[in-house]
């Protein structure tokens, strides 16, 4: 009686605790938004199953110059070039940070396929072209364009540069925050997650 009563416990503190883990947040998540009817992961990564169609050169001139959903025109641009060479089709982008980009097709396309986990840079959640999935309050907007700098000396920082400086711009106001939204908008945020 006691074995039946101590595994009776033991599997009640269990499901206690997967529903708690279970209800937990994850703020990493973020949707992306489609662009030519394709979605585009910049820096992120597809929470569902994908194969890879292809893989492309992703040769953009003035890259650092250029805003995220310009980057990601040209992106298109490419990519659709590089599927109509190799007769395939495909569902969205992986945007990397080397010169190779992915094509790549859903495993399951009836699922909601534009939920996307970001990546942190110091410490701190990068969401690029991307909304977070949970509820925020922006605490401070920032410009890291560096179009000044571009007139200047004709040459831009690339973008993580950028995104560097936004986020030790919010460290250096004393600004708590847990993420930062960079983007195509005048201003890059900075957020606090509720």
């Amino acid at each position: 009686m006691k074995v039946l009563k101590l595994t009776i416990a033991l599997f009640s503190v269990t499901v206690l605790l997967t529903s708690f883990i279970n209800n937990e947040k994850d703020f990493s998540l973020g949707r992306v938004n489609k662009t030519s009817n394709k979605l585009i992961f910049f820096w992120s990564e597809p929470t569902n199953n994908y194969d890879v169609a292809f893989t492309f050169m992703n040769k953009i001139a003035n890259y650092n110059c250029k805003s995220p959903q310009q980057i990601i025109d040209a992106t298109i641009q490419n990519a659709n070039i590089e599927a109509a060479n190799q007769g395939k089709i495909y569902d969205a982008i992986i945007i990397g940070t080397s010169e190779r980009d992915m094509a790549v097709v859903w495993g399951d396309k009836a699922k909601d396929n534009s939920i996307a986990r970001v990546k942190k840079t110091e410490g701190k959640l990068v969401f690029i072209e991307c909304e977070p999935l949970v509820n925020y309050d922006i605490v401070g907007k920032y410009n890291v364009s560096a179009a000044a700098q571009a007139l200047l000396t004709g040459t831009c920082p690339n973008h993580q540069s950028k995104i560097d400086k936004l986020v030790k711009k919010a460290s250096k106001d004393n600004i708590t925050f847990d993420a930062i939204m960079y983007g195509s908008t005048e201003k890059d945020l900075v957020i606090k997650f509720k």
